[in-house]
C-alpha cells in the first residue's frame, strides 16, 4: 500500500493523537477544519480502516499486569491455523509475522504471572504446529504507541491540543467496573460517555468520572493508531538490545525519546531492552540503529526483526494492507482457553 493520506488527513490524525477524546469543536479548529468537516473526514478514515482510537494499559496498570513479548516458531503449513487461533484471544494483544526465523512475534497481556504461564504453556504452546516459543517478560515500560506522533502540526497547534490529564498519586484498586470500562473502550475509545454508560448500565456522569480517574491514575492510555503504510511509515522493526543494568533506566528513557521509536520496554531476558520502530524505508534501518547506539554508547544490539505483516495490533484485526477490519477487545483479565475448534482456515 502506498501513502494515501493527504496533508489534511495527517493534521487531523495528529490532532486526535494529542487529544483522543476531545470533541470535534476543539479538534477541528486546531487543525484548520470546521468541526463538521473534521468529523466527516475522520469517519471516512475510520470506514476505510485507516485509523482507530484504542485504549491500552497505562503505566500503573502495566505494573499490575504480567505483559510479555513472545517469539513463536511454527511449521509453515500450520501458520494460518495458529494465527486464526491466536487472533481471537483477548489476551493476545498483537500478532506480527516476522521476516527472520521466528514465524510470529506476539504481545501478550495477562493479569498475573500464573495467568501468563497458563497462556504460554497450556494454551499457545499446546497449539498444533507450534515448534518453539521464547518468552520476554516486560518489567518496565518507558514508551509506547500512545506517545508516537505524526509531526504534522506546528508547536502552537500542539500546545492548544495537548491535554494530558493531571496525574494523581493516589493508587486506584482495579475493580470489575474498571475492567468493564476498559473492555468497552477497547471497542471504540472515542465513544461518547453516554454510549459507554449505556453499555455498562450506569449513568453517563458516573462513567465520565471513572474514565477521568482511570486516566489520571495511569491505569489507561488513549492511543490514536494509523495504518503505517498509508501514513508513509511502512517498515516495522523490533530490536532486542542489551545495556548494563546500571544504565537500564536512563537508556530506556533516552531511547523512548527518539521520534521513530514506537515502544521501549525493559525485559527479563538475555537482552534487557525491547525497542520497536516505524521507519520510512529499509534503507533507514541502519541509520536508525546508529542513532540508538549514538544515544546509548553502551548498548549492544543483540537481534533485529523486520515485520513482514501485522495481523493484529492492540486488539484490532488487520488485513494484508494493514487496514482495520475488526476488533477483539483487549482483556488481560479474560479467562479464555484457545479452543481447538478455532484451528480452522482463517
Amino acid at each position: 500500500m502506498r501513502q494515501e493520506l493527504d496533508e489534511h488527513d495527517l493534521r487531523l490524525i495528529h490532532a486526535v493523537q494529542l487529544a483522543p477524546r476531545a470533541p470535534w469543536t476543539i479538534v477541528g479548529p486546531a487543525c484548520g477544519l470546521h468541526p463538521i468537516t473534521a468529523a466527516r473526514r475522520w469517519q471516512r478514515l475510520v470506514d476505510r480502516g485507516l485509523v482507530s482510537v484504542l485504549v491500552t494499559p497505562g503505566p500503573s496498570l502495566m505494573r499490575q499486569l504480567s505483559p510479555a513479548y513472545l517469539d513463536l516458531e511454527c511449521r509453515p503449513g500450520d501458520r494460518a491455523a495458529v494465527i486464526a487461533a491466536l487472533r481471537v484471544n483477548p489476551r493476545v494483544a498483537s500478532i506480527a509475522i516476522a521476516a527472520s526465523g521466528r514465524s510470529l512475534v506476539l504481545t501478550l497481556m495477562a493479569d498475573s504471572p500464573h495467568a501468563l504461564a497458563d497462556l504460554v504453556i497450556d494454551q499457545i504452546g499446546a497449539l498444533p504446529g507450534v515448534l518453539r516459543i521464547e518468552l520476554y517478560p516486560i518489567t518496565q515500560m518507558y514508551g509506547e504507541g500512545s506517545s508516537w506522533r505524526l509531526d504534522a502540526l506546528d508547536r502552537d497547534e500542539i500546545k492548544h491540543l495537548d491535554r494530558r490529564p493531571n496525574p494523581i498519586s493516589r493508587p486506584i484498586a482495579v475493580s470489575e467496573r474498571h475492567r468493564a470500562l476498559f473492555r468497552a473502550l477497547s471497542l471504540d475509545a472515542r465513544a461518547p460517555a453516554a454510549i459507554l454508560a449505556q453499555q455498562l448500565g450506569e449513568s453517563a456522569s458516573t462513567t465520565t468520572r471513572r474514565l477521568a480517574a482511570m486516566r489520571a491514575a495511569g491505569l489507561i492510555s488513549m492511543r490514536c493508531d494509523v495504518t503505517p503504510e498509508a501514513a508513509g511509515w511502512p517498515i516495522l522493526v523490533n530490536y532486542l538490545t542489551r545495556v548494563p543494568a546500571g544504565v537500564l533506566e536512563s537508556a530506556g528513557r533516552a531511547l523512548a525519546a527518539l521520534p521513530e521509536n514506537r515502544g521501549t520496554f525493559a525485559i527479563a531476558a538475555r537482552a534487557n531492552l525491547f525497542v520497536s520502530q516505524w521507519l520510512r524505508g529499509m534503507s533507514d534501518i541502519q541509520s536508525a540503529e546508529a542513532r540508538m547506539t549514538a544515544a546509548i554508547p553502551a548498548m549492544e544490539v543483540c537481534d533485529r526483526m523486520v515485520t513482514l505483516r501485522t495481523v493484529k495490533r492492540m486488539g484490532r484485526i488487520l488485513d494484508a494492507d494493514g487496514r482495520s477490519i475488526g476488533v477483539v477487545p483487549l482483556d488481560p483479565w479474560h479467562d479464555s482457553v484457545i479452543s481447538r475448534a478455532t484451528m480452522a482456515d482463517p
